[in-house]
């Protein structure tokens, strides 16, 4: 998994706009879908001690709150302010160990 800190990225685009380029994909994707996502306080996904596995990479912004996560060799918490890249048939799972929902903005292209 990579881990970046959205804050910490160039800004271009200035003085119309202020954007932070997160990945250039470079057309290699023929399918991408567009989720938000609220992860409730408790959840672990997928539920029980298994790992979530897919056949896509899967780009995530974190909007608000916190995750445990664990994704190949790495052990992260993602807050708001912060985007991962999970590469495909890398195993990972997260679980929200808060009080607070944790929204994000997951992409998954293949």
């Amino acid at each position: 998994m990579q881990k970046i800190d959205i804050n910490s990225t160039q800004k271009t685009g200035l003085p119309l706009y202020e954007m932070m380029k997160l990945w250039n994909l470079e057309g290699k994707y023929t399918n991408i879908d567009i989720s938000v996502i609220n992860l409730l306080p408790g959840i672990r996904v997928p539920q029980g001690d298994g790992f979530s596995c897919h056949d896509a990479d899967e780009y995530s912004v974190f909007v608000s709150g916190e995750v445990y996560t664990e994704s190949g060799d790495c052990k992260e918490i993602c807050k708001a302010g912060e985007a991962t890249l999970i590469p495909k048939g890398e195993k990972h799972w997260c679980e929200n160990r808060t009080d607070k929902p944790c929204t994000i903005v997951c992409v998954m292209a293949k």
